[in-house]
């Protein structure tokens, strides 16, 4: 069955074929009747809207109940600039796009702040708001009356560039477009931008750790996927000649939904699937007439049964987020995981390797004076009226590994968030080379050169290894949207650069050997080392590692120890919080004890075992045994 579906991609992602279905979608139709014609032209429409649903929700995780709403907007859009004002349809039609792409940016505002549940009820409100609109409005929509003649083939006055088409010469350029949003769209999810989409929709606390911010590309995201709802809905007013309000109902919503998810979605060629199929069925079942609904039923709940991750995920390999060219191109010049001196492989991950053979793993710890990175001054944070910090003071210095340890429920993990952004401070300040980061955001903090990990590895099931690695470059990326769509030179060779780095992270992580495995078929330890490879790909000043150590085997806790001095050999700043003694002990120059959000102990190892508050608070009292027992 593998080798099926690895056959499968192949064919699927080789331009030959999608030349070849391009060459004969233009010159079989020619010999066809005006049904097949018409119904071809339904399939390129549902395409689109189900590429539209598709890259807000399977891949930036945005659910939405209300894209009939934006499929309106484009159709009354362009119909109504066409028929009432008389603006060519070759400028209707992008007028028509903007304005649902920026009604999708507006929505994207509200729509940002709430998810799951609530944010399905708000697209579907959105999409009944816009319904009824249709409906009341009808100086300019027709009301329910409808408006018609809308410039068609069907009605042979749709004239553009002074040609009059007819419906085969629409199809075709109905087919063009729909070929060129294809393509756009997969050169965007297999580039920088896309890869935030899905980082988001993972987890968007973890993708602002890394620079990435949640709400910009949730704006992003609506507005594209708006416009191209929008530009359906232009070419649907323009192949049916007439709209009415009960085109645009929630149902319709659902149905480019259904498409989107029956045919796999978080795909590109999913969704072509799902519209193919759902342009095609309910023209087979008008047969069963009174029968029609239930058959439909019965079909859905069949192919949700035996195809969880729609048609595509039971065909062919799951879909891949980097250019294969570019990633060729970087491992055909063994620019992907080459490191002097660093082990790679299965033989890295089991520990083998020795302290001293990576670069700047053997380096001795900065000098304690040295001017600090980072200044925690009498930090508070309060939650209603419990105080999970109380007065907490620190330095960060280059060079220097400072654990924070305590027991649980101390704080450390209330004081990584505060200082990595996530929480705001309740009094304190927090600087980063003298700078004032307390209530910034995270990908704020993560742009001033602050990364941090988590306690349970954040990153992207779906994504392989190297794709999760990558993501920590976002923002060291200047490419923009459009030149990641159009693929220009320049946005090749940030992404082989990228790669290419990447594959140096990973050797020095160890992770060469399965830099191109699903992440969710590896086991745990791979993943935490994944993610700690992703934070350095981001290159920060400071690292901040959550228990990087939980979970990990002896020869993992080796390997990652090898890291973590790699990281200090590069006058980096990292602080790791712990409760692993025997991993720390080694490792680190400076230590920090907190108990009840306060600080404790401040100095070295030694130190703080024959410290009695510590002793008291944390690591316990060893009663003498009696000798007479």
């Amino acid at each position: 069955m593998n080798a099926v579906r690895r056959w499968v991609s192949l064919v699927l992602g080789h331009p030959a074929l999608s030349i070849a279905v391009l060459l004969a979608l233009w010159f079989v139709p020619a010999s066809a009747d005006r049904a097949t014609v018409q119904l071809l032209s339904f399939v390129m429409i549902n395409i689109l809207l189900a590429q539209s649903i598709n890259l807000l929700t399977g891949i930036a995780g945005q659910i939405s109940l209300g894209h009939a709403g934006f499929f309106a907007i484009g159709a009354y859009g362009s119909a109504v600039l066409t028929k009432s004002a008389g603006l060519p349809v070759i400028l209707a039609v992008p007028c028509a796009v903007a304005l649902a792409a920026l009604a999708g940016w507006l929505l994207a505002i509200p729509a940002g702040r709430v998810k799951e549940f609530y944010l399905a009820m708000m697209t579907a409100g959105f999409g009944l708001l816009t319904y009824e609109v249709i409906k009341e409005w009808a100086d300019v929509t027709g009301g329910v009356m409808g408006l018609s003649a809308v410039p068609s083939p069907t009605l042979k006055n749709l004239v553009v560039l002074g040609w009059r088409l007819d419906a085969l010469e629409y199809f075709r350029v109905l087919l063009v477009a729909t070929a060129v949003v294809l393509w756009l769209l997969r050169n965007f999810v297999q580039s920088m931008h896309g890869r935030a989409f899905f980082a988001i929709q993972a987890s968007e606390i973890a993708a602002g750790s890394i620079g990435i911010q949640p709400g910009v590309i949730k704006r992003r995201a609506y507005a594209i996927s708006t416009a191209i709802a929008g530009l359906a809905g232009a070419f649907y007013a323009h192949l049916v000649g007439y709209l009415g309000p009960d085109s645009f109902t929630i149902q319709r919503s659902v149905e480019v939904l259904v498409m989107a998810i029956v045919g796999g979605i978080g795909t590109i060629v999913g969704p072509v699937l799902g519209a193919m199929l759902f342009s095609w069925l309910p023209e087979k079942l008008q047969a069963f007439a009174a029968w029609q609904f239930m058959v439909y039923g019965l079909i859905l709940m069949g192919v949700f049964l035996l195809f969880r991750k729609g048609f595509a995920g039971a065909i062919a390999e799951p879909a891949r987020f980097v250019p294969a060219r570019a990633l060729r191109e970087v491992l055909a010049a063994g620019g992907a995981g080459t490191v002097v001196g660093a082990t790679t492989g299965a033989a890295a991950i089991a520990g083998t390797a020795s302290a001293g053979s990576m670069p700047g793993a053997g380096a001795p710890a900065a000098d304690p004076d040295t001017a600090p990175i980072v200044e925690v001054r009498e930090l508070t944070k309060r939650f209603a009226g419990l105080v999970a910090l109380d007065g907490v003071s620190l330095s960060l210095r280059p060079g220097r590994i400072t654990a924070l340890i305590g027991p649980n429920g101390s704080g450390k993990s209330t004081l990584v968030n505060v200082v990595s952004g996530i929480y705001t401070p309740s009094a304190g300040q927090v600087t980063l080379r003298g700078r004032d980061i307390g209530g910034r955001s995270n990908p704020e903090v993560a742009a001033a050169g602050l990364v941090r990990t988590f306690q349970d590895p954040r990153l992207v099931p779906s994504f392989t290894v190297r794709e999760n690695v990558m993501l920590g470059a976002h923002l060291k990326h200047r490419g923009s949207m459009l030149s990641a769509a159009l693929r220009t030179p320049a946005m090749m060779r940030e992404e082989r650069e990228t790669i290419a780095r990447a594959g140096e992270i990973m050797a020095i992580a160890g992770l060469t050997a399965v830099a191109d495995q699903l992440l969710e078929s590896l086991p745990y330890g791979y993943r935490r080392l994944a993610e700690v490879a992703r934070a350095l790909m981001a290159d920060p000043e400071v690292l901040m590692l959550d228990e990087p150590a939980a979970g990990l085997s002896e020869g993992e806790l080796g390997r990652l120890a090898e890291v973590i001095r790699w990281v200090r050999g590069r006058h980096k700043a990292v602080l790791l919080i712990e409760h692993h003694m025997d991993f720390v002990a080694d490792l680190v120059d400076d230590v920090v004890v907190l108990d009840s959000g306060r600080v404790i102990y401040r100095g070295d190892m030694q130190g703080m075992r024959r410290d009695t508050a510590v002793i008291e608070a944390y690591l316990g009292v060893q009663t003498p045994r009696n000798a007479d027992a």
